[in-house]
């Protein structure tokens, strides 16, 4: 379950008439008001594979106020936690609050790096009135982060606390810069394949249950992009992370989708600049394997649609190269799937 650091407040036994009524539904399918007081529970998933997001910041808000014809502040109460292996998350019933006042407002926020921001009480693309939040069984979508979205417009959108400054400092460095005039985010739609078919991303390649079938891993992971970039016109990246082992359990892939030129470029590129390298051609149009100190990789081009593939896989989940090179075959064939090819091409 969710591991929540509980600000002094926070428990059951909560006073119901010093609650205003909810503006949000009790669960998604129910017309009765929710309690502003909760509890509250969900799950976190990716917007585009629908998979569960773990680890991610569950940071919930209640606002305090006292007085009737003149009310004024009267502080808040705070809840800071993440979600488990399942994209789950609970945050528990608001517990006596000082006499004389009333809870006014709650808000989630939920955030993880990679991926735009979650409020309960507005949306990011438009900052419009967030309709969907429900106290109970609420299903949280993420959006990956785009090269094009402007970090200092997220930052304001995210808020200010502690727990949340804390891992929004990514986000200073390019945010200060749009503020100085040094960057403008693009005006582009950079997701990957826009324009060109199918919204292809890594996540979609590859689940968990695949990787454990192929290697018999009996843990857990916890699943997002890659840390290094985020998705672009040209890339997209997923991380397998093993809960609780080291790196070489894990398991990466990097997409890149190019101009057919450029592909072969990059192909060749990553066939140089990765130890250990031996040219295979058994996926796709062009194959490799590499391996360095406790990694195995396995790299292959997809000439026809543009695509370069990059998997990594820890010598602890790939025992052999036939693991590795087997997972990055259930890769192409996702591929090939999701993006047809008329004319004759693979």
């Amino acid at each position: 379950m969710l591991v929540g650091v509980l600000a002094s407040g926070l428990g059951a036994g909560c006073v119901e008439s010093a609650v205003r009524t909810a503006p949000f539904r009790v669960r998604p399918d129910a017309p009765e008001a929710g309690k502003l007081a909760g509890p509250f529970n969900g799950r976190v998933v990716d917007a585009t594979t629908h998979a569960p997001v773990a680890g991610a910041l569950v940071y919930g808000a209640w606002t305090l106020e006292r007085g009737t014809a003149l009310p004024e502040p009267a502080g808040s109460r705070e809840f800071v936690g993440s979600t488990d292996a399942n994209g789950g998350y609970a945050i528990p019933e608001l517990a006596s609050i000082p006499k004389g006042t009333r809870v006014t407002e709650f808000t989630v926020l939920v955030y993880k790096r990679g991926y735009i921001a979650y409020r309960s009480d507005r949306r990011f693309n438009d900052l419009g009135i967030r309709l969907d939040f429900a106290q109970k069984d609420n299903q949280v979508l993420l959006d990956r982060w785009r090269s094009d979205l402007s970090h200092a417009r997220h930052l304001r959108f995210v808020g200010s606390g502690t727990a949340v400054a804390a891992l929004t400092q990514w986000e200073l460095a390019d945010a200060s810069a749009e503020l100085d005039g040094k960057r403008a985010p693009g005006s582009e739609d950079v997701r990957p394949g826009r324009g060109e078919g199918q919204y292809v991303v890594a996540a979609q390649l590859l689940t968990d249950t695949d990787i454990k079938a192929r290697t018999k891993y009996d843990g857990g992971f916890e699943t997002g992009p890659l840390s290094d970039e985020p998705d672009t016109a040209t890339y997209s990246s997923q991380h397998f992370k093993a809960l609780g082992r080291p790196e070489t359990w894990d398991v990466a892939i990097r997409l890149w989708r190019l101009e057919p030129g450029k592909a072969q470029e990059r192909y060749e590129e990553l066939g140089t600049q990765l130890p250990g390298t031996v040219e295979k051609d058994d996926i796709g149009s062009r194959s490799f394997v590499a391996l360095e100190n406790d990694i195995r990789g396995v790299g292959f081009l997809d000439a026809p649609r543009g695509v370069v593939v990059l998997l990594t896989c820890g010598t602890n989940q790939c025992s052999s190269a036939d693991d590795a090179v087997a997972l990055a075959n259930i890769v192409y064939g996702r591929i090939k799937a999701l993006l047809p090819v008329t004319g004759g091409g693979k």
